[in-house]
């Protein structure tokens, strides 16, 4: 009986009207993104070849000029050789121009390296970059730092260089990206709007439900179990299409790729950073996303028995999900005298934590990936705790019939 009422409960969620548009949507906005916004997407290392020719035309004529003139020593009220330096980044652009044009990528990877060797004031002089950010020169030298890894680890361990690895757009690397933005908040999100109706749609048929020969609890258990593996499924196959459409464009990748990660909160210089493979990071975030679509389930189990409705069950799940987004700012490391650290929606962006980005934004040591385990569980066993006392409050018959 369990076995058909699971399998009755995951064909009505794949069959729902509101679900299948929602997943066509999923698709298309997929697709915009793998296609389209990737593909596209401007980050402070995008080379812009027409740019660097203007540059250098204007560049040629200037030292012409200085020839022409003479003046190609020292600067007598700068103290600055003009020249030198002029005719310096004049070979150095060329040659990078050179090399990508020739898609050289290798060479060209070598050269972009070489120029932001120690040269970490081209990030943090960019006003264009983290413009928004309370924090600015904090945020460029932390890309800074990461960008110069990864190309350490680019150059040093040989891999075949191509755009797509250089630019993070192969298929592992956008996978990876994906998860330790806004990914995670996505994919959550994506397993409320499919549970939100578990409970409200059976209101429409509550007088066969009423003869199902099983208990209460049980009935809630089987949903929120039928709920989890389609939203499962869906997720598992949205990464697998993502992944592979990324693919086609720009390799696969490697799964021994570096991922530059933040370790502590005290130089912020690169001894505060380390290193861990892609796979690592993949196995550690993707590890976690089960037990948070199981939560949010559960939860909106819980809320489906108080509001019986499915809208507003999709709304406080939303608000819960996104509470981290509208009331922690940058300088928060306490919600009402605790430290952040010991509430769940610290960890909901789970990507962040894997990589120590969250420890970067607050300047904290105190969030950690076991911290974090821990946290999502008790949270867990609160709220079954909550759903199974509730249960016996709000039963069937009070259910269906209020």
């Amino acid at each position: 009986m369990n076995r058909n009422y699971l399998k009755h409960e995951f064909l009505i969620t794949a069959r729902s009207r509101r679900n299948v548009p929602f997943i066509l949507f999923i698709g298309v906005l997929l697709l915009s993104y793998c296609l389209i916004l990737l593909p596209n997407e401007k980050t402070k290392e995008t080379y812009n070849p027409d740019e660097v020719k203007t540059y250098l035309t204007d560049l040629e004529v200037e030292q012409k000029f200085r020839e022409k003139k003479g003046n190609t020593g020292i600067i007598i009220m700068t103290g600055m050789p003009v020249y030198a330096y002029n005719d310096y980044y004049y070979k150095l652009n060329h040659a990078l121009l050179t090399a990508y044009e020739d898609k050289n990528y290798h060479r060209f990877l070598y050269l972009r390296n070489f120029s932001l060797m120690g040269n970490e004031y081209e990030y943090t002089s960019d006003e264009n970059l983290f413009a928004l950010s309370p924090y600015p020169g904090k945020d460029r030298s932390h890309l800074y730092k990461q960008t110069m890894m990864r190309y350490e680890d680019y150059l040093t361990n040989e891999y075949p260089i191509t755009y797509g690895l250089m630019y993070e757009k192969t298929g592992l690397q956008a996978l990876q990206k994906f998860l330790q933005t806004n990914g995670i908040l996505f994919i959550i999100f994506c397993a409320i709007f499919f549970s939100s109706d578990v409970l409200s749609r059976d209101r429409k048929n509550r007088s066969v439900l009423q003869g199902v020969p099983l208990s209460w609890y049980r009935q809630l258990n089987l949903k929120s179990l039928s709920a989890f593996f389609y939203s499962l499924l869906v997720v598992i196959g949205i990464l697998i299409a993502g992944v592979v459409v990324m693919s086609v464009q720009f390799g696969f990748g490697y799964f021994d790729l570096h991922v530059p990660i933040m370790i502590a909160q005290r130089t912020f210089s690169l001894e505060d950073y380390d290193i861990i493979s892609i796979a690592a990071f993949l196995g550690k975030t993707l590890i976690v996303v089960p037990l948070l679509i199981f939560l949010f389930i559960r939860m909106n189990v819980i809320l489906g028995l108080l509001f019986k409705n499915e809208w507003l069950v999709l709304l406080f799940s939303s608000f819960i999900l996104f509470s981290d987004r509208l009331f922690v700012s940058r300088t928060t490391r306490e919600i009402f005298g605790k430290d952040i650290s010991f509430f769940p929606q610290t960890y909901f962006d789970f990507g962040k934590i894997v990589n120590g980005d969250k420890n970067f934004l607050v300047n904290t040591e105190t969030i950690t990936y076991m911290k974090g385990i821990v946290v999502l569980f008790i949270t867990l066993a609160v709220t079954e705790l909550v759903l199974f006392i509730l249960s016996k409050v709000i039963n069937k018959r009070r259910f269906y019939y209020a």
